[in-house]
């Protein structure tokens, strides 16, 4: 049977490779993620999200525009853990160019949503100013 998360090719440094049996019946919001962008704010509401059990928020952090997120992988989940205590997925650092963006719509700059429905079927992709909590409305 197809696994549709692991078929996306991304990896979180606390449970190695994404596979739908970890995020089994839940929504899921990827987001393209920067540690020094305006956005970065929204790391609050997706940890909210999160708490609630409302959906799964995974960060894949990019570093392709305005070179917001220079860090490597170790440092991004300091910075994530220390000052937005985010115990969300946090994905090893991409580029745009990765293929999951290639499949989904590159994102036009930081914080870009692509949510995923509780049978992780793509539904829709939001621009950075889109809250997280306005995606969830989408589902």
């Amino acid at each position: 049977m197809q696994d549709k998360i692991a078929d996306l090719g991304l990896e979180s440094q606390k449970i190695g490779l994404l596979t739908s049996d970890k995020f089994y019946d839940k929504t899921i919001i990827f987001f393209n993620s920067a540690s020094m962008c305006g956005y970065t704010h929204q790391l609050n509401e997706f940890q909210e999200i999160y708490n609630d059990g409302l959906a799964v928020p995974i960060a894949i952090p990019t570093n392709d525009f305005g070179s917001q997120e220079p860090g490597d992988n170790y440092e991004i989940h300091q910075f994530y853990n220390q000052k937005y205590g985010v115990a969300f997925p946090i994905c090893t650092k991409q580029t745009v160019e990765h293929d999951f963006f290639m499949r989904f719509g590159k994102p036009k700059w930081n914080f870009n949503k692509y949510l995923f429905n509780r049978k992780h079927d793509f539904v829709k992709k939001f621009d950075s100013e889109v809250s997280p909590r306005q995606v969830l409305s989408e589902k």
